[in-house]
């Protein structure tokens, strides 16, 4: 009986009661490795989302119960929130609610949270999915033509772009949009969010300009790894039998390297594009965009316990899903990537 070898680690191949050989891939090893490594970050992650939000100064009783409240009202208001209890105690009735797909009740709207979460997931998630097709959409093209032509005025121009993308932070470039829409179009809806439903094409203007704030840095990352990726495909064997076969230089990078060079893009892309929720804190509030990040904000500022945990756990989700996603999608650009994990 063989042995099937994950990494450098040998598994041996299981039997069930029949006495039948039971092969497991190492691909669905390597999908079921990731997903308890993410089961148990999810869970690092509960616990530091549930401690960040206790340790901010005051309590939700403060705010409710007003600065002349007396010591009776704020205890028994205290007792009617379940925060006279202990902290561990807390926590893991908390964690027994998420588990069941509970998320509790905000303390000031009486609304469960998990709605208010679906009803401002549908803004992030537009703003996302803007972001990434515009960083996308220059970032990979602009990054292998700088490779085809090193050295060149493309390559310069690319370069320097990419360097000034990548140190402007989302807020300030939210910022220089708003003011420069606001001065050159004073028309365009730089403020005001519109939704698809009502109207699609506002939906796309009320759109853009977030959009830009988020994808422009983006596309510069994925602009840089796309140049510095092509260049080393370009090394290759099979990209100098091309060229030996009479294909253009330009052919060869369409037919053959963009793929190959997408592996190791696909990886930086995709971590960004998790953290496209995190700065969509920033641009949602410079926009005033109705998204999660905004909901964010507005419960840590209230302290509204049970909407800020499920926020932040919520921000750390994505970022355990898109590296699981990440990971599934190698196999499908290399396949022997799949066969060597």
């Amino acid at each position: 009986m063989g042995e099937v070898r994950v990494g450098t680690a040998a598994v041996k191949p299981f039997r069930d009661s029949w006495g039948r050989t039971l092969r497991v891939p190492p691909l669905i090893l390597m999908i079921l490795g990731r997903v308890l490594r993410g089961a148990v970050v999810l869970w690092l992650l509960s616990i530091l989302a549930f401690a960040l939000v206790q340790a901010l100064p005051g309590s939700p009783v403060d705010v409710l119960a007003g600065p002349y409240s007396d010591a009776d009202a704020r205890a028994r208001l205290s007792e009617q929130l379940g925060l006279d209890k202990p902290l561990v105690v807390q926590y893991f009735a908390w964690l027994g609610q998420v588990l069941q797909g509970n998320f509790g009740t905000s303390m000031f709207s009486g609304l469960p949270v998990s709605e208010m979460i679906a009803d401002r997931l549908t803004g992030t998630v537009e703003l996302a999915a803007a972001a990434t097709v515009i960083s996308v959409l220059w970032g990979v093209p602009l990054g292998a033509l700088a490779a085809l032509n090193r050295g060149g005025l493309i390559d310069r121009l690319a370069r320097a772009g990419t360097f000034l993308g990548l140190a402007t932070p989302v807020f300030v470039l939210g910022v220089v949009l708003v003011l420069a829409a606001s001065t050159w179009a004073p028309s365009w809806p730089t403020l005001q969010y519109v939704a698809f439903a009502e109207n699609p094409s506002g939906n796309l203007k009320s759109l853009l300009l977030p959009a830009l704030a988020l994808g422009l840095p983006l596309g510069s990352t994925i602009c840089r790894y796309m140049r510095t990726s092509m260049l080393d495909v370009y090394e290759q064997d099979f990209i100098r039998t091309a060229l030996a076969a009479g294909s253009t230089r330009f052919g060869a990078t369409v037919r053959h390297g963009m793929r190959n060079a997408s592996a190791p893009v696909v990886t930086i892309a995709g971590l960004q594009m998790a953290g496209l929720i995190g700065e969509a804190v920033l641009v949602e509030n410079v926009f005033a965009i109705p998204g999660i990040g905004q909901l964010t904000v507005n419960s840590l500022q209230q302290q509204d316990y049970a909407v800020a945990q499920a926020c932040l756990l919520l921000l750390g989700a994505v970022y355990v899903v898109m590296n699981l996603a990440v990971d599934l999608t190698y196999p499908l650009l290399d396949p022997k990537v799949g066969a060597k994990r």
